[in-house]
């Protein structure tokens, strides 16, 4: 505790003696990382205003949970009026002028406006957020034609800022209350292009539209109010457009076949493959000529795939691959993956022969080759699948499947008890590139071959592997082996800094971030408790930083500092994967809490009970949403911990919640609540078994109850390894590796020998 006053001291002073310059937010990087564990600790009274900074902190301090709503309000202004009066002219002083204009914008928006005013000349910095409170201040107090002018100055004010979109549909809502459509008309068009994504985009659409109507333009109101019913279907806006169009025409408006299938593509962006289904279906029975139709054809075909409804999906993809078009090729290859979903050998085999005569690329061929192998393979049928297999490698690396099916050929001989064959395949694969997915399971298979055979060379194999590949899944399975093989080197961890492999490194490329406007945005409006649009600011720098290792080391951190946790994890992922999941490179210390976090472990632990071990949920997390709350899968799975509604319903049913909707698994709590109590009700299907339950989380328990049946004894790695859905198997993989990395980071290491048992 003594260290970190003596820290904290010292990197306030420096922080004083900076802001007194206009460049003195170059230290406030550093001023967050200890305020952002301060923050989080309320002071004693007679120690919270001992000094203005102090004194403000103490204001985010959190509060007793029973504390009601006005209670905590009046905390907050007492001591907010406290560092406003006692240091008047610090700095401090001013942001808690800001953040009483922010407390009293809902209660009394008039009250706010000078401190928002102040806050231009106070700070700066943030001067287009302060404009933009001043414009919903205006708007509160029913003044929309000053809050209009107020905030269609700020781009003119601020060039730079990130708050086109924002307020330009703010602008268009106020010159729309202020009954003044001719100039609401720009803003609202701008601001759905410049934000489609926008919740507040359907309700600018439907006052764009009623501009256009009372500007007797009809043609560009309907065309706004079809964008609606087409665009946001999920909303209730589109059910009003639809109302307005049937409204206008005086009968049922029906929709144009084109407007059906764009209607069609935004149920499919948000995983409503049912809907999307529909209104395929009328785009295609009604417009038999369109160019689209293969690739409409196509999409059909998927969604019925992702609804198993694999009978449909078949004749649609039949049909498509019997047709010359663009698309005949990768229907064909669908058709034989459904085929090999059914478990039609016949057809399949049928395709396969075939498929000289259709115009598939070398890759598609070496697709449906590897499918037909695995109908073989399904078969017992080991001979027939070695053959096939080989067809692929005989395609080449112009394939780019040759890798897979390499890989195959030695599984499917280490499985048949054939261990030197297995062998010579697996090193075969090692000879290409240092693919990370590829060559630590060859080397781990290769060295299970050789311990099938007593082969001591097994050992070397081992430790190549955890000496290059030291955090990945299969060095696990390595340790994991007999009490004779090695213990994986340490993971190479830096104190600080930047990894050494490419990009600026030290002070020079950290200053260069720490100049960035948006950066210095984000910093104050971090110290304001304004963690959101912080974010928001901060992650519209990496792709100006991608060279500089050091400033998205930076930002990471910061991201994850502020609660953007999913776009964090995103980051650190995307540029230091090599070192955090492989070992290849040493990892500054602040990456590993942001590529691991553990925010939600609280509300695990409230939610999972004795049952589950929460690491398993977070690891679950983060293989399934990287922690982003708004994840919808292409299947229709929602939220941190991807749960599918229907499954929701089913859990919510026995465990007695109240009834749960696909809007509700949005919320992370309930999601969380919902998603570790069918973990538990897994474990408790699978008795225990964490492999099988991971599995069943995302193939479903029906699936996995039929493959541990069919098991015949097989070793737990040998039974991931097996897993017929790939996308399962890799999700396995992922999952058991998060989790055991997530007790070694928590202190607490994995020291169960086995994947099935829990740590």
């Amino acid at each position: 505790m003594r260290l970190f006053h003596l820290v904290h001291s010292e990197r306030m002073s420096v922080l004083r003696h900076h802001l007194v310059a206009p460049s003195g937010f170059l230290s406030l990087a550093l001023f967050l990382i200890v305020a952002a564990a301060s923050v989080a600790q309320p002071e004693s009274p007679d120690s919270a205003c001992a000094s203005p900074e102090d004194c403000y902190r103490a204001v985010f301090a959190k509060q007793p949970p029973a504390t009601d709503t006005a209670s905590q309000f009046a905390a907050r202004w007492q001591r907010l009026t406290e560092v406003r009066e006692r240091f008047p002219d610090s700095l401090w002083a001013k942001r808690a002028g800001v953040v009483t204009g922010l407390l009293l914008l809902e209660r009394d928006p008039a009250e706010s406006l000078p401190y928002f005013r102040a806050a231009q000349h106070d700070l700066p910095v943030i001067e287009d957020y302060a404009r933009l409170w001043m414009g919903e201040a205006l708007l509160k107090m029913g003044d929309a034609r000053d809050a209009a002018v107020q905030l269609e100055r700020i781009p003119e004010a601020v060039p730079d800022t990130l708050l086109g979109a924002r307020v330009a549909y703010r602008a268009g809502e106020a010159w729309y209350k202020a009954g003044q459509c001719a100039k609401a008309v720009e803003p609202l068009a701008r601001a759905v292009l410049l934000g489609p994504q926008e919740p507040a985009a359907p309700v600018a659409l439907l006052n764009l539209a009623d501009c256009h109507s009372k500007a007797n333009r009809q043609a560009d109101s309907q065309a706004a109010l079809k964008q609606v019913w087409a665009r946001y279907p999920q909303t209730p806006e589109a059910k009003e457009a639809e109302r307005r169009l049937s409204q206008a025409t005086k009968t049922v408006w029906r929709p144009t076949p084109e407007e059906s299938y764009n209607r069609a593509l935004s149920f499919l962006n948000l995983a409503l493959h049912e809907e999307a289904v529909a209104d395929l279906h009328k785009f295609l029975g009604g417009a038999p000529h369109d160019a689209r139709r293969g690739e409409a054809a196509l999409k059909l075909g998927t969604a019925l795939v992702r609804l198993k409804r694999y009978d449909q999906a078949r004749q649609v993809f039949k049909d498509l691959a019997d047709e010359a078009v663009p698309e005949s090729a990768e229907a064909t290859v669908w058709l034989a993956r459904v085929y090999l979903r059914l478990n039609d050998g016949e057809r399949l085999l049928a395709l396969a022969a075939a498929t000289p005569r259709r115009a598939l690329s070398t890759e598609q061929k070496a697709a449906v080759q590897l499918l037909v192998g695995s109908w073989q393979d399904d078969q017992g049928q080991s001979d027939q699948a070695l053959s096939t297999y080989r067809k692929v490698v005989q395609l080449g690396e112009a394939s780019g499947q040759k890798a897979e099916a390499l890989w195959r050929i030695g599984w499917l001989q280490y499985r048949t008890g054939h261990y030197g064959p297995a062998v010579d395949s697996f090193r075969e694969l090692l000879k290409g590139k240092d693919d990370p997915q590829v060559v630590p399971k060859a080397l781990y298979w290769a060295a299970r071959a050789l311990d099938r055979s007593k082969d001591p060379q097994a050992a070397d194999l081992y430790l190549q592997l955890c000496r290059n590949y030291t955090l990945t899944y299969y060095c696990q399975l390595a340790q994991m082996r007999a009490a004779s093989s090695p213990p994986a080197p340490p993971v190479p961890v830096s104190a600080g800094g930047p990894p050494s492999n490419g990009g600026s490194t030290g002070e020079e490329g950290r200053d260069a971030i720490l100049r960035d406007p948006h950066y210095l945005r984000a910093a104050e409006l971090k110290l304001l408790g304004m963690d959101q649009d912080a974010a928001k600011e901060w992650a519209s720098l990496p792709e100006r930083y991608v060279r500089d290792r050091a400033a998205l080391v930076e930002l990471s951190t910061l991201l994850g500092q502020s609660g953007a946790t999913h776009h964090a994890l995103r980051l650190a992922r995307l540029y230091f994967r090599d070192g955090l999941e492989r070992g290849g490179e040493a990892v500054p210390l602040a990456l590993w809490s942001v590529a691991y976090p553990m925010v939600y472990l609280p509300t695990i632990r409230t939610h999972a009970g004795s049952a589950v071990d929460p690491y398993l949920v977070a690891a679950i997390i983060r293989e399934e949403s990287q922690y982003d709350p708004r994840a919808v899968s292409r299947v229709g799975a929602v939220g941190l911990m991807q749960v599918m509604p229907v499954t929701a319903q089913q859990v919510a049913k026995r465990q007695g919640f109240p009834e749960v909707g696909r809007d509700d698994l949005f919320d992370q709590d309930t999601n969380i609540r919902v998603g570790a109590r069918y973990v538990e009700q897994l474990l408790q299907q699978f008795n225990g078994n964490v492999m099988h339950t991971v599995a069943a989380y995302n193939a479903g328990p029906q699936a996995v109850a039929g493959w541990v049946a069919k098991a015949n004894g097989r070793d737990p790695d040998e039974w991931v390894e097996l897993i017929p859905y790939q996308e399962t198997r890799q999700y396995v993989k992922r999952v058991l590796r998060s989790y055991r990395e997530y007790h070694r980071l928590g202190g607490s290491v994995c020291a169960v020998r086995f994947l099935d048992k829990a740590c």
